[in-house]
This record gives structure tokens, C-alpha cells and sequence, in this order.
């Protein structure tokens, strides 16, 4: 087991985060704060910093746990390509370092990469054993190479509100006269109205 701190906390302090922001220790999370620390060293300190998520799966709750970065303030962009990588980059010079799961060297940790690959059923991949193999690989399982950002830096600005003339709600003036559900674009079904 590491002895040393992984993004500035001892290790249980570390794990205990992850499960009280994921709801338990969700491998995918621990090799994503080795991410995040190795990501974070890399770029220096006193850098203020976007970062690019390229999979929607549990990588970004490493982000929200570990750094500043989040959706909600737009400082963590996801691109859902599905690859267990990382970018963070300085936000004036765009420079960076992109972090990843390097399948090379996993196979030399054949419990994660069975795990990662879906090479066997959960029950046969005691979580213990699992996260255990994660904390003594650590960043052995990565790799890093310094980039520079050329997509994706912009951030995206709220523009005017509007209230739409259909259903009376607030949305962005950008979706156009009326927002994206009253023009027949909703994810949800309403009930028909019962009788009185």
C-alpha cells in the first residue's frame, strides 16, 4: 500500500472521500485520483487550470473530488469517448499534460486488467482484492505526455433568458422562441390529467 499521500491526503483520508462523494470505493475513482495527483504535479502549482475528462465513467467524480474542476462551474469539460484519460491544462497558456490507462502496462496487473477489459464477472473480482491491487500500482498503471490544447478550451457562456411563450419557464434565448421541450424535443412524458 502507498504510504505517501495521493492528492494531498493520506490514504484513508483518500479512500474515505471517494466513498462519500461515489457511494463506495469504485476502482475507477482510485485509478483516477492517481490521475489526478500525477496530472496535478505535472502542471505545477500556482496554475489555474481547466481539465478534460475523455470518458463520462467515473473518472469525472475523480475531477470533482480531487481538484476545483467541476461541471457545474465549467472548469471540467467531458468529451464521452469512452478512453480513461485526462487532460489538465494551464487556462492562459492552454499547456498541459494529458494523463492515461496505458493497456501496456496494465496488463502487468492482471486483476485491474481483467476488471477493465470485462474479461470476467464482477464476482470473480472481489472489490478488496481489486482495490488493493489499484493502491499498490498506483501510477505504474499510467502514462503522461505534455500537450497543448487546441479544441475544447472555450468555455461556455451563459447568454440572455428568455420565458417561453408555450410552458412559462426560463431557458436560454439561444434555443430559439420557444425552449427545446415545447419544441418537441422533451425527455419526459407527463401524465394525462385525471378527471375531477
Amino acid at each position: 500500500m502507498p504510504s505517501k499521500k495521493i492528492c494531498g491526503r493520506p490514504l484513508k483520508q483518500f479512500l474515505e472521500e471517494v466513498e462519500k462523494f461515489h457511494g463506495w470505493k469504485a476502482p475507477g475513482i482510485l485509478i483516477g485520483g492517481f490521475m489526478v495527483d500525477w496530472g496535478l504535479e505535472l502542471l505545477g502549482g500556482g496554475v489555474e487550470f481547466d481539465a478534460i475528462v475523455e470518458t463520462s465513467h467515473c473518472l469525472p467524480d475523480a475531477v470533482q473530488i480531487f481538484t476545483p474542476c467541476t461541471i457545474g462551474n465549467g472548469w471540467m469539460k467531458i468529451l464521452d469517448w469512452d478512453k480513461f484519460a485526462i487532460s489538465f491544462y494551464g487556462r492562459r497558456t492552454l499547456a498541459g499534460a494529458r494523463i492515461w490507462l496505458d493497456l501496456e502496462k496494465l496488463i502487468a496487473f492482471p486483476p485491474i486488467y481483467r476488471w477493465y477489459m470485462r474479461l470476467a464477472p464482477k464476482q470473480d473480482l472481489p472489490l478488496e482484492i481489486l482495490v488493493d491491487a489499484i493502491l499498490v500500482a498506483g501510477r505504474a498503471l499510467l502514462s503522461a505526455t505534455p500537450i497543448r490544447i487546441i479544441r475544447f478550451a472555450e468555455r461556455k457562456k451563459k447568454g440572455p433568458t428568455a420565458v417561453c411563450r408555450d410552458c412559462g419557464e426560463a431557458y436560454p434565448l439561444s434555443q430559439g422562441p420557444q425552449c427545446l421541450a415545447c419544441q418537441g424535443r422533451k425527455y419526459y412524458a407527463e401524465p394525462d390529467p385525471s378527471p375531477l
